[in-house]
């Protein structure tokens, strides 16, 4: 199988399918049974091959293969053009990462393309070799909808446990290391929301469509992804409030440490102000100074300092300047 080929599948409408070579790859859009061929994006091979597909729009042939792609759903005639995103769930991978799905589908053809591993489709293929996969192009459409939806739902609970234990732990004071888990959730929180919001509005669009080639159920399948999406994006919403919310707090009990601490040193400057105001005028060596000729005059002096500092402290202390 050539390099640009990750699948090619003719699926036999009883949950199975079996795999074709590059050999049985069409010129023509296929108007009869149901082919689904999924190409890898890094290969130039295949944008070649789908270009001189006979039936495929031009338009659906450079979104497959665009660098960047936002979640979307475009009819085109009898075909559907669907972007849509999952979670980046490959090892040693941030999540948040969301990898993309470019599909273009027609009543009896599927062509995908991809640029990272999606569990989500590996998922499907390897349900269609065990005979337990989708039956028709729309069965695949509802299912890879339903699987790229479900798989956030762990993702976005695992954040929701996060900011709660976050939340909790605020009380017992601010470490750095909370600061930067709390920079790391939001980030996480940013990056969900910005491939979660379109992707609610293209599955809603997905389920309002007319589409010959989806049954009832699994329109009704679609409806449910959308559902589930659009309680994430509420999720998201609610999270990237408590994060601005933990932010602020974080900002408030640093102040308040930093006006406890500037509190003590103005209370221990007003004490020791006056004390360093007679030290120093005593400590200037001119004749006249007071007690010079007298051996017991330092010793008095520390006492007269001693107890104007014990004043000084029993003043402001009445006067609940602390």
């Amino acid at each position: 199988m050539s390099d640009f080929i990750v699948h090619h599948l003719e699926l036999n409408g009883q949950g199975g399918a079996t795999a074709l070579s590059s050999l049985d790859l069409p010129t023509v859009v296929p108007e009869s049974g149901c082919r689904w061929i999924h190409l890898d994006c890094l290969e130039e091979e295949g944008f070649t091959w789908l270009s001189d597909l006979e039936g495929i729009p031009e338009t659906a042939v450079e979104a497959l293969f665009a660098e960047e792609t936002r979640p979307r759903a475009v009819k085109m005639g009898d075909g559907l053009l669907l972007t849509l995103r999952g979670v980046n769930l490959n090892p040693e991978s941030n999540p948040s990462d969301m990898v993309s799905l470019r599909l273009w589908v027609t009543p009896h053809f599927i062509v995908s393309s991809r640029r990272r591993k999606l569990l989500s489709v590996q998922d499907t293929v390897k349900n269609l070799v065990n005979n337990e996969g989708p039956t028709n192009t729309g069965d695949i459409v509802a299912t890879l909808t339903e699987t790229l939806t479900g798989r956030m739902a762990k993702i976005i609970h695992d954040l929701e446990d996060e900011l709660a234990d976050l939340e909790e732990s605020i009380g017992e004071g601010i470490e750095a290391d909370q600061r930067d888990s709390l920079v790391q959730r939001r980030l996480e929180t940013i990056r969900l929301r910005r491939f979660l919001v379109p992707q609610k509005e293209a599955i809603n669009k997905l389920a309002q469509e007319s589409l010959t080639w989806m049954t009832p159920d699994q329109t009704s399948q679609v409806h449910e992804a959308a559902n589930d999406i659009t309680r994430y994006v509420e999720g998201l919403e609610s999270l990237r409030e408590r994060c601005l919310l933990m932010q602020e707090e974080f900002a408030n009990l640093q102040a308040e440490k930093m006006n406890a601490r500037m509190y003590v040193l103005s209370i221990l400057s007003g004490i020791f102000m006056p004390l360093g105001f007679l030290t120093g005028l005593f400590g200037i060596n001119i004749g006249g100074m007071p007690g010079t000729d007298n051996g017991s005059a330092f010793w008095l002096f520390c006492i007269a300092l001693v107890v104007l500092g014990g004043g000084q402290f029993v003043v402001m202390r009445k006067s609940r300047w602390f």
